[in-house]
């Protein structure tokens, strides 16, 4: 599937929102846009051309024009067709990727509670690709509300209705996808990893509360993390153990306790294995507050 990956920020912004139910015999006009047209059928079918592609738009489906390409209807409708349609723009400085997409890898960002710059994302939306009408129909006419009624207000309010809705038809594509069972167990794997930090790991029981073999659990993690079960959970604790030693003044033992490593010296290793620092080198450094 063909995906346009949009890096975040910036963000792509809405400039307009429009609904029509076509009679059969209407054909889309020949037109060129420097904005993206993204097109949905809500029944019926379209018929539209872009750089020499035909696309037959059916109910269920959606289209993403692209800017500086011409478009077109290349026949008419044969039966009544319903049409929602979003022009968005995405800043010409920073071009978008129309790639193929192949995997759903998640690796983690590194991060801190005291970052002072956002940290960078994507978006990505299928060119065109089955969305779900249930779920995104009702964002599309709450949004068709606003537009018919914008206030300066109400115009940011529309935009992150917009961010809605972009994430809707992402997490549409990834259930849709051939890797979306190994994909959605990934993430429950890492968030029981991330819920049982402070208790010794135990693949067993990892196997029984979430009723697969420990071995699939660790392949599907690694799949889209890049990492074990068990690296994981030692990149998540010192993410624990860096926020405790910055926010709090408990003592280092209590804070390795914390973070479900209750042997002191194991946890000054991992540490400064994962930081190049002792956690109270770190600590030193980046303490928030002191107590008197």
């Amino acid at each position: 599937m063909k995906v346009l990956e949009l890096q975040v920020p910036p963000y792509p912004l809405l400039a307009a929102i429009g609904h029509a139910v076509w009679q059969p015999g209407v054909q889309h006009a020949q037109r060129c846009f420097e904005v993206f047209d993204l097109i949905i059928c809500a029944k019926g079918a379209l018929y539209m051309e872009e750089d020499g592609y035909n696309y037959e738009v059916v109910e269920g489906m959606m289209l993403i024009l692209e800017p500086g390409q011409i478009h077109r209807g290349y026949q008419p409708t044969e039966v009544e067709t319903e049409v929602y349609w979003i022009h968005f723009k995405y800043p010409s400085s920073v071009a978008p990727i129309l790639k193929e997409k192949t995997d759903w890898k998640q690796p983690l960002l590194q991060q801190t509670d005291q970052d002072i710059e956002p940290p960078s994302g994507l978006i990505e939306v299928p060119k065109f690709a089955a969305v779900d009408l249930r779920t995104i129909q009702p964002i599309l006419a709450e949004m068709l509300d606003l537009h018919h009624m914008l206030t300066r207000q109400r115009s940011f309010e529309l935009q992150v209705l917009f961010g809605q809705f972009l994430l809707q038809v992402q997490n549409g594509m990834r259930r849709s996808s051939p890797q979306a069972r190994s994909y959605f167990l990934s993430e429950k794997v890492a968030a029981y990893l991330n819920q049982h930090l402070d208790q010794p790991f135990d693949s067993g029981q990892m196997e029984r509360d979430l009723l697969y073999h420990f071995d699939h659990l660790a392949r599907c993690l690694k799949q889209y993390t890049g990492m074990s079960p068990l690296q994981y959970r030692h990149h998540q604790q010192i993410e624990k153990a860096k926020r405790l030693l910055a926010h709090s003044e408990l003592p280092l033992k209590r804070i390795g306790e914390l973070c479900g490593l209750h042997d002191n010296n194991y946890f000054i290793r991992l540490f400064k294995r994962q930081t190049s620092l002792t956690p109270g080198e770190y600590r030193k450094h980046h303490q928030v507050y002191f107590m008197e």
